[in-house]
């Protein structure tokens, strides 16, 4: 395999700037300052504001691929203009999504899923070292040991998945048999009626993102990184062995820049020379207090929704909506969630849900992130586009990219090279009023 080096073009002067204060890029500053860098975050709302906070936290490297996996394009992508739909596609956005699901539709082979699962298991393959050294290093993160219970209404989908898994994932192990009704419901009350077949997989683990971030930055600070909330980030230009970033808080003149900006990346690679694909979408999330305490993460495949014990209730998390406007709340997703989840659920009183979240995830049509040098930039890097898989991959992201911008020798990074998307156009001007709409 061909190896992945930066080319860093001499010694860099100015800190590292990392533009976004996601999980993402606020592993990448912790992994940057530990390395003796200058870092410098800066985040266009409070650290987290993106898709950090509201997540399920799963962490299970072991067993994530990309989104197009087989069959999506028979089944998911038909029904994506129904409203109930898992993936719906707002009738706003049709028109600009047309070119990105095509190239999702593309994706989902069986012999791209198999490379997607093998790049994605070996970009995590050290998750567990790498959550253990930020705790280590001072980052007061707390991961859950413990097992994912899938549920279905019916045997036959249970089997279905089961042997899916089995298939594609080193799982033989940490896989039990397949449960009914009553077994499940012997490991956890709060289930209703409609979690008919199951099984339990052992092995795995989960994280409150919202804490996960929290600690991050407080750690960031007391090691002296400068975090700037609130600092929009207007444009990154490239010259010699110098970057500038524009920003509505100060201009930063950097030895290398980071753009882990999650589903805004790509209106700042705009003004790069080049078009990235990646769209936010919005998934959502809100808490439940089931009457019987839930002790296991809940995968509920056929309604395409999470349940993850958390305080003292619980995070429902699912849908995937692309929208034209990412920062608009849709409280009909919240409804069509509401609508899946329940009927695996009793002792829930479902009006009395809290935390209502919604956060646009970065989707990429491969299911891939993007974590390299940008085309074309030797002090330009991206940790961008991770879709559903943020703060699980966000400290192995980390890790590598530091090594990169480094200037070592990174060979695991070399599907995630963001040349194997970006299209290259010409930069262009950016109009102050352009400048004042636009953030990282």
């Amino acid at each position: 395999m061909t190896a992945v080096r930066a080319d860093t073009g001499g010694t860099a002067s100015g800190p590292a700037v990392v533009v976004g204060g996601g999980v993402v890029g606020l592993c990448v500053a912790w992994e940057l300052a530990r390395r003796g860098h200058q870092v410098v975050v800066l985040e266009r709302d409070r650290v987290g504001s993106g898709a950090s906070r509201g997540n399920a936290g799963e962490i299970c490297s072991s067993i994530v691929g990309p989104l197009s996996q087989p069959g999506i394009v028979g089944t998911t992508l038909k029904n994506m203009y129904r409203k109930d739909s898992a993936l719906y596609v707002h009738p706003a956005a049709a028109l600009t999504m047309g070119t990105f699901l095509l190239k999702m539709a593309r994706n989902a082979t069986a012999e791209r899923f198999r490379a997607g699962v093998r790049a994605l298991a070996m970009l995590g393959a050290d998750t567990d070292d790498r959550f253990a050294a930020l705790s280590d290093g001072g980052v007061g993160v707390e991961v859950t040991k413990g097992e994912y219970l899938y549920l279905f209404p019916s045997r036959e989908r249970a089997e279905r998945k089961r042997a899916f898994l089995r298939e594609h994932y080193p799982v033989d192990r940490d896989l039990g048999e397949i449960l009914d009704g009553p077994e499940l419901r012997a490991l956890e009350p709060c289930l209703g009626e409609r979690a008919r077949s199951g099984f339990v997989l052992s092995g795995q683990a989960r994280v409150d993102p919202g804490a996960f971030v929290d600690a991050l930055a407080d750690a960031l600070r007391a090691g002296g990184v400068v975090i700037h909330e609130g600092a929009r980030v207007t444009r990154v230009v490239s010259s010699g062995r110098e970057v500038r970033v524009e920003s509505t808080v100060d201009t930063f003149a950097a030895g290398h820049v980071v753009i882990a900006a999650g589903a805004g990346s790509a209106e700042l690679t705009g003004d790069l020379g080049f078009d990235l694909p990646i769209r936010p979408g919005k998934g959502y999330s809100f808490g439940i207090a089931p009457a019987a305490p839930l002790t296991r993460v809940l995968k509920l495949e056929e309604a395409h929704v999470g349940a993850v014990p958390l305080g003292a209730g619980v995070r429902i998390a699912g849908t995937m909506e692309f929208d034209a406007r990412d920062d608009r709340f849709n409280r009909g997703r919240i409804r069509e969630v509401v609508n899946a989840a329940a009927p695996y659920f009793t002792g829930v009183e479902w009006s009395r849900r809290t935390a209502e979240w919604m956060g646009p995830r970065p989707m990429t049509p491969d299911g891939l992130p993007f974590i390299g040098a940008a085309p074309g930039r030797s002090r330009i890097f991206l940790a961008t586009g991770h879709n559903m898989l943020g703060v699980m991959m966000a400290p192995s992201t980390a890790h590598l990219l530091a090594r990169l911008v480094d200037g070592r020798d990174v060979p695991e990074l070399r599907p995630f090279d963001p040349a194997r998307a970006a299209r290259r156009r010409a930069a262009r001007p950016v109009s102050p009023a352009a400048s004042r709409r636009r953030g990282a």
